[in-house]
């Protein structure tokens, strides 16, 4: 039967060996056996597309479920994309500024940091992003802020950041995603990495039962808990160990490929 696979991207397709990102061979290797299978492979992911590398996107992949199910891509086609309303998102703005929370805008097409300095992990993603997406990468002025486009945002609290109160105000809008000291991914209520399991299930008529998940961090629990089978990367966290139905060996492992060895896939 036709099996409807999520990847991971981050601890799961790539690792970080030696400085460099990498992606085993025996990592495609298993991507194309699968496909040449009949299964269809989509990366889900906390990413937005405008943050997706490159050598990223040349993967064979059917297709991506970005930014925590806010947007989705099949080829070359967009299926779906729920972004944050302007007005909304100006005053989201407003707020984090007002609540004393470091921020990162995160859009299908752009990436947003502010003017301002940073004091959190806030400011490694801004290093990070300003060299390997300088088409996507923007710094703005929360006070002068132009047209803004995004669908999700990260937040990194400080000793005087009001959290609790910025997130009581949005409660009704937004959902949290608690990634551990004190930084948080928010997507629009209703998006996440399952919404997205649940939308291409509906789309290609594909059973719940033939639904796999494959990841290794916080953020992955809501596809790793929704879908029929689901698989944790050796070296994983153990909240996501304990959520899984099978622990694999690490990325340089061949975890990937063991793993669908294991539920004789390939």
């Amino acid at each position: 039967m036709k099996k409807l696979i999520f990847f991971d991207i981050d601890g799961t397709l790539v690792t970080d060996h030696d400085h460099y990102h990498v992606i085993p061979e025996s990592t495609r290797d298993t991507l194309k056996r699968l496909q040449q299978s009949g299964h269809l492979c989509f990366i889900n992911t906390g990413r937005a597309l405008s943050e997706i590398d490159p050598f990223i996107l040349d993967l064979s992949m059917d297709g991506f479920v970005c930014g925590c199910g806010t947007a989705i891509f099949y080829h070359q086609e967009t299926l779906f994309h729920q972004t944050i309303p302007e007005d909304l998102g100006r005053q989201i703005l407003h707020d984090l500024e007002d609540c004393r929370l470091e921020w990162l805008l995160e859009g299908t097409h752009d990436l947003y940091y502010s003017t301002n300095p940073y004091t959190t992990r806030i400011q490694v993603f801004q290093e990070e992003h300003s060299a390997a997406f300088p088409l996507s990468f923007h710094q703005t002025d929360p006070d002068q802020a132009g047209k803004l486009n995004y669908d999700k945002f990260c937040i990194c609290i400080r000793p005087d950041s009001n959290l609790s109160h910025f997130m009581d105000k949005y409660s009704t809008d937004l959902d949290f995603i608690d990634r551990g000291n004190g930084f948080y991914e928010v997507v629009p209520l209703g998006c996440s990495k399952a919404s997205g399991i649940q939308f291409l299930m509906k789309y290609f008529d594909i059973p719940w039962k033939d639904t796999i998940a494959i990841g290794d961090s916080t953020n992955d629990l809501p596809m790793l808990e929704y879908a029929a089978t689901s698989i944790a990367m050796g070296g994983s966290q153990q909240i996501v160990c304990d959520a899984s139905d099978f622990v694999t060996d690490p990325i340089m492992d061949d975890g990937l490929r063991n793993a669908f060895c294991h539920f004789n896939l390939i």
